[in-house]
């Protein structure tokens, strides 16, 4: 029972012992205003109950006022977790991202940083436009089938919608294999989709049978499409290869080497029968990983790192900062011989230049082992090869946006090789950039690529 008084707080307990009949306990609530009458300075209106209702104990006899005691104490107030510095820099500390907190994610995106949780959608405007799908480039009345191969965060596919919403015939089918972020990704658009007017609604059909989300890794696209009779129907297709925001940003994914995390890498976290990247390295040989290395990423020092890394079976790092801190131990010597640096002399602007190039290397080891985890090579070259044998309509129009130069060689391949042979009517030689103002309010856009192609209209699927 609660008693308020010139701005103070006082408590009278009473506590409710486990074999409590129920008629006794109900006796005992009838009476409770009446007791609350009793305390001084105190208006019914101001009192507040609270009932521990315990459960019953079978033994009603020889309870003495320690178990009394242990069985009525309230549960201590748990505190988060507090972090160091000024700023959370783990996923986990960053709550106030997480659950949407307007002013703070507004100060994060003013830095030119991505709020955690959510993905900074790259290049919008210019995918709608190679896509077809601006106000001013297709006809509301055509049937519209679009594919977006990496739902992610969404925030590609929620443009994709708003620009076809208003057509009489209009869907998206969005592929995610990361079964963690479809689930909310989903739940979010469909709601967008049901916010919308009554007219953009009735125009898509059944509202919510605009937007497909289908949880499969795009490889699949074309075993989809064919499983779904719809070979040969979509009209416009967006591959983003880049990993999502939320992946990077969550250690516990092992996508960064900036904090700690597992050395998993996993697209599909809870695919056990996919081997994390740590289990990658135990498996590799020394050549199989120089070869992986230059493959993957290019990497000019793949023979030092290999060796420095798996050639001890005993010392393979099991976690990102144990990977990132052996690459550098092992690089930094040979960056310094590169540049004939001395290395007990090293001035300020070669320690600048030193930091950069050991932390792209780091980032080129760990995206050529995050390659290979996730076999993205392979998926990539099995959509390029299905996209116009079993996915796009006639006239239909792909765009891919890419992250590093593997990635870019193979669609620039594609793209080539099928307008030589006239499967695509036009594509596009040289690659879209970012603007300076979106390389600026998002530094993740600075290395993306974009190229599109349009089917001939003389393919026939």
């Amino acid at each position: 029972i609660t008693e308020r008084s010139h701005d103070k707080m006082a408590f009278h307990k009473v506590l409710l012992v486990p074999w409590l009949a129920a008629s006794q306990i109900h006796a005992f609530t009838t009476k409770i205003s009446h007791v609350a009458t009793l305390i001084p300075s105190t208006k019914k209106s101001d009192v507040k109950c609270r009932l521990d209702f315990l459960s019953a104990v079978p033994d009603t006899q020889n309870h003495d006022d320690a178990s009394i005691a242990a069985t009525t104490a309230p549960k201590p107030h748990k505190r988060r977790e507090r972090y160091s510095g000024r700023y959370p820099k783990n996923f986990k500390d960053k709550y106030k991202e997480r659950q949407g907190d307007e002013e703070t994610i507004s100060k994060v995106l003013a830095k030119g940083m991505t709020p955690a949780g959510q993905h900074v959608p790259i290049m919008v405007k210019e995918c709608l436009h190679y896509m077809g799908l601006e106000d001013n480039q297709h006809d509301r009345d055509s049937p519209v089938l679009v594919v977006d191969c990496t739902l992610g965060y969404g925030g590609h596919s929620s443009y994709i919608l708003k620009q076809i919403m208003n057509s009489t015939d209009a869907r998206l089918i969005a592929f995610d294999q990361d079964s963690v972020e479809i689930i909310k990704t989903e739940e979010r658009l469909r709601k967008a989709v049901l916010e919308e007017t009554d007219t953009a609604t009735e125009s898509a059909g059944e509202g919510n049978d605009i937007f497909t989300a289908v949880n499969q890794n795009f490889a699949e696209l074309g075993s989809y499409m064919t499983s779904t009779n719809q070979v040969g129907k979509v009209t416009s297709l967006l591959a983003d290869l880049g990993l999502s925001s939320m992946q990077i940003d969550n250690n516990e994914r092992g996508f960064t080497y900036k904090r700690d995390g597992p050395l998993d890498m996993r697209m599909s976290p809870e695919d056990d029968s996919t081997e994390t990247a740590y289990q990658l390295l135990q498996r590799l040989r020394v050549r199989q990983l120089k070869s992986m290395l230059k493959n993957n990423s290019d990497e000019e020092f793949a023979d030092e790192i290999a060796f420095g890394l798996i050639g001890d079976r005993s010392k393979i790092p099991k976690t990102t900062m144990e990977l990132a801190d052996r690459v550098r131990d092992i690089a930094r010597p040979l960056i310094v011989k590169q540049h004939n640096w001395n290395s007990e002399q090293i001035g300020k602007n070669q320690a600048k230049k030193l930091k950069s190039q050991l932390d792209s290397t780091i980032a080129r080891v760990m995206q050529a082992i995050r390659i290979e985890v996730n076999g993205e090579f392979r998926v990539l070259e099995r959509l390029l090869e299905d996209i116009p044998t079993k996915v796009l309509s006639p006239g239909g129009k792909v765009v891919i946006l890419t992250f590093h130069s593997g990635e870019d060689r193979r669609v620039k391949k594609s793209f080539k090789s099928g307008f030589k042979s006239g499967i695509y009517s036009a594509w596009s030689r040289d690659v879209v950039r970012p603007t300076k103002e979106e390389r600026r309010d998002n530094p993740r856009s600075s290395c993306c690529k974009l190229r599109w192609a349009i089917l001939s209209d003389q393919i026939a699927n």
